[in-house]
């Protein structure tokens, strides 16, 4: 069975949505069309989409570009579609980090293939991260911001079962807080470093621990940074991102 990748279009024109989704699903995406801002926005954070077509002709165009040049908790690429073709429009998107401007009405062909190629360069974000923290709050954070963010998550609330998780799993990288009840991060740590084959598997503490000495001593067990909470979600996207994309590199050349 194949899998196509999902592509959100938003345009505040309803039959317009439909026919451009319509018109997309042809080329082999697997296409959901919204006119209502409010209903774009929950479906994002429900389940991320592989891109997204902002028709920005609309008062609530513009503000879902503006939403989408945030990149909060996203970074799928956004392709804009307008009326509008002059330089200052282009370079307002160029600002805003939209990764195409097609001009209506548009060629779906191209805008197909622009929506493969940005695809295709964003999927080497889909890092697989175990997120290791009892607290279910910060667990839900995390998965959500990471998932959201094209990465492959596993959420783990209990320490004890790390050496499991990270068997069945097979992370390349491991996100974890400094303090739980039934092993902190540190024990923890120490527990993974034992086994050889976990040597050089990236550790990042995420805690609201604010001492140096202490975050120090996490770094000394082998953990590769020391973050603290509250973080900004595309912080720590980057952090994890640097992190694990090192690990795969290295990985690849045994």
């Amino acid at each position: 069975m194949r899998y196509f990748d999902l592509v959100y279009v938003f345009s505040a024109d309803t039959q317009y949505a439909a026919e451009l989704s319509a018109a997309l699903s042809v080329y082999e995406h697997e296409v959901v069309g919204f006119s209502d801002l409010d209903e774009f926005r929950s479906a994002i954070l429900v389940r991320a989409p592989a891109a997204v077509v902002l028709d920005i002709d609309s008062p609530q165009g513009k503000i879902a570009k503006e939403a989408m040049a945030t990149r909060v908790i996203t970074s799928f690429p956004a392709i804009y579609i307008s009326t509008n073709d002059n330089f200052e429009d282009r370079l307002t998107a160029v600002r805003e980090g939209a990764e195409g401007y097609f001009i209506k009405p548009i060629d779906v062909q191209a805008l197909s293939v622009r929506i493969d190629e940005k695809i295709a360069k964003n999927t080497v974000r889909s890092y697989r991260v175990l997120v290791v923290d009892d607290d279910e709050f910060f667990l839900s954070f995390f998965d959500a911001v990471l998932s959201s963010s094209g990465m492959h998550v596993k959420a783990l609330m209990d320490p004890t079962q790390i050496l499991d998780a990270i068997k069945k799993f097979k992370p390349e990288l491991i996100l974890t807080d400094l303090y739980m009840p039934q092993c902190n991060g540190i024990e923890m740590a120490k527990v993974v470093r034992q086994n050889n084959h976990y040597m050089d598997i990236p550790i990042v503490f995420l805690s609201s621990e604010t001492e140096m000495q202490k975050q120090l001593g996490a770094l000394e067990t082998g953990a590769d940074e020391f973050l603290t909470k509250p973080i900004d979600p595309e912080k720590l996207i980057s952090a994890i991102s640097t992190r694990a994309e090192r690990y795969r590199n290295l990985r690849k050349q045994i």
